[in-house]
């Protein structure tokens, strides 16, 4: 079984390609001018890409490839950690798509921790007998098409090995499988490419430092990097924000930056009490968020030139108990590799050595990034002083986000294409209109409580998450005003009428009568959000306990990351109250945001 091509240990957040010569073992040219020929195609890589790569942010890694040997095959390899940004991964499959259009010699493979995912994207469209059991080496994508190499017999169709596979492409690409509807629904993604690629950017105003200014306008790609490091920051690593001393606030201008709409999203979503050195705006004056947005990015340049940024870098382990290099390992020498030379002699070693190598670039278990912060402080020392007049010749359009609201119309749009397409759609009870009606209700209901919520995080007049306090509050106690405005460090013995509370959330949110209430009380899962989750267990498992509300409302809920999350913001709330049975926890904190709960 080929070891690459169940590609579990690879991380969530990464995407592996390999690219083959089609003819490599039935061509007699020498190593030499094989490598010379993978040079050529990375080459012919960049400068196909360059166009569309040249003002693409990304997330974390950018796409790469390099020549490597593997299992005897030359070939170019690259692992790419996109993050957060699915986007990043799919701008590399149009990228390997579009290569392999222009090379008709070439093969290419392209995995993520889900194994095949161009396979699950076209799960509608592929053979009956395709299975993760005897997928191994027979998806490709040459010449611009998804291909599978077919089965003579169904019934006994086996994996490939990667020899064989390359021979087959070799010997019969003609008889590779792939009808256009597996092209429609495998790179569906990809529709409105290369045009698609700058609708991911987003143009917003920002009151920044002059030096962090300079820096966005000389290389806009380091608003990723910056981006991140304020996103994973922690208390201890935001100390350094309290001087700022790389980037003094006092010299602060205002300008426009490229940032992802992905970015962007999880910046504006973020609740923070700007350190002493920035003046911001109160949230309901005049150029606060542009001044909010300018802090948080500034902060994330000062972390990343602190060295307190997380690193990305996978150091090398030991293999010597790694599954993976034990079956490399016993291909390796079932090829030959090791020349039939005894263990412990030195060119034995040696050849351990190369294998170690290769295994950890092609595994991706070794990254070489550079130390972006180091990098940017050698930049600032050799960029010219930057003046207002020139900051008044940029480019100053800005973009509007009215693409963050919520289209409640498309969303039940979506949810009810997906529904069709999703299993069990055609087993639905005689009673759809009326379970539809049931639905229909429901939502409406779900839909009120989420603009409550919102509201209320959007309250002009409320402090920092939804925290009230006067005017005056300058001439309180600074020890007290923290106090108050700080929601984050809630102490876990605030205390909460649970009881008295989940009456008022299920009467006023979400409109039951008394007898639904009741229900409510006896029953653990109510009966409508059992239709809404598809399910009818007794009880739901938890997620995550001890995540904190700020996730549970501004990630699951407000940043909408998927496609039933409004319905999620509800019953995850009702059932953390319930389940505290009046203690501390995610519900707690929550009333006590809105007020309702007792010092």
């Amino acid at each position: 079984m080929e070891i690459f091509s169940a590609v579990s240990d690879l991380p969530d957040d990464c995407v592996e390609y390999t690219i083959f010569l089609r003819d490599a073992r039935e061509s007699p040219t020498s190593k030499l001018e094989r490598d010379a020929k993978l040079e050529d195609i990375a080459s012919a890589a960049s400068e196909l890409s360059e166009p569309w790569t040249r003002e693409y942010i990304w997330q974390r890694q950018e796409f790469n490839v390099k020549v490597v040997e593997y299992l005897g095959e030359p070939c170019l390899r690259g692992v790419t950690e996109f993050g957060d940004s699915i986007d990043d991964e799919w701008f590399i499959v149009f990228i390997l798509r579009e290569l392999s259009k222009k090379f008709p010699d070439i093969v290419v493979k392209i995995t993520d921790n889900d194994g095949e995912f161009l396979l699950i994207e076209a799960a509608n469209a592929i053979p009956k007998w395709l299975n993760p059991d005897n997928a191994d080496s027979r998806v490709w994508i040459y010449n611009g098409n998804l291909c599978i190499i077919p089965t003579e017999d169904p019934d006994l169709a086996t994996s490939y090995t990667l020899h064989d596979a390359l021979q087959f492409l070799s010997n019969n690409a003609s008889m590779l499988y792939h009808p256009q509807i597996l092209q429609k629904e495998a790179f569906a993604r990809l529709q409105g490419y290369p045009q698609a690629i700058q609708e991911n950017i987003h143009r917003a105003k920002v009151v920044v430092p002059r030096r962090v200014a300079q820096i966005l306008h000389h290389c806009p790609r380091y608003v990723a990097p910056a981006s991140e490091a304020f996103l994973l920051r922690d208390p201890i690593s935001m100390k350094v924000c309290s001087a700022m001393r790389n980037f003094p606030p006092e010299d602060s201008v205002t300008c426009v930056v490229k940032i992802t709409k992905l970015l962007y999203t999880q910046m504006k979503s973020q609740r923070i009490i700007p350190p002493a050195k920035f003046k911001v705006p109160k949230a309901n004056e005049e150029g606060y968020d542009e001044a909010e947005l300018g802090m948080k990015i500034a902060c994330g340049f000062e972390l990343l030139c602190a060295g307190s940024g997380k690193s990305r870098v996978r150091k090398q382990k030991d293999y010597s108990t790694d599954p993976r290099f034990k079956e490399y390992m016993r291909m390796l020498e079932k090829e030959g590799f090791f020349k039939h030379e005894i263990p412990g002699t030195p060119l034995y070693q040696q050849l351990v050595s190369q294998a170690k190598k290769t295994f950890a670039e092609v595994s991706g278990d070794v990254y070489n990034t550079s130390d972006i912060g180091a990098d940017i402080i050698n930049g600032l020392e050799t960029m010219d002083e930057l003046s207002d007049e020139v900051i008044a010749t940029w480019d100053s359009t800005v973009d509007d986000d009215k693409w963050m609201d919520i289209d409640f119309t498309e969303f039940e749009s979506m949810l009810d294409s997906n529904a069709r397409h999703g299993a069990g759609y055609n087993d639905q009870p005689e009673d759809t209109e009326e379970a539809k009606r049931e639905i229909l209700e429901s939502q409406e209901k779900v839909k009120s409580m989420v603009d409550r919520l919102r509201k209320f995080m959007d309250d002009e007049k409320a402090g920092f998450d939804g925290v009230e306090f006067d005017d005056d509050i300058s001439d309180r106690d600074e020890e007290e005003a923290a106090r108050f405005s700080r929601i984050e460090e809630l102490d876990d013995d605030d205390e909460v009428n649970e009881d008295d509370f989940l009456e008022f959330f299920l009467k006023e949110a979400l409109k039951l009568s008394p007898e639904e209430i009741e229900q409510f009380r006896t029953d653990p899962t109510p009966e409508e959000l059992k239709r809404l989750d598809g399910k009818t267990t007794a009880s739901s498992e938890r997620k995550d306990e001890d995540d904190d509300i700020a996730d549970e409302l501004l990630v699951k809920g407000i940043i909408n990351e998927g496609e039933n999350n409004d319905f999620e913001i509800m019953r995850n709330l009702l059932e953390s109250i319930k389940s505290q049975e009046g203690g501390a926890g995610p519900g707690s904190n929550l009333l006590a945001r809105l007020g309702l709960g007792s010092n």
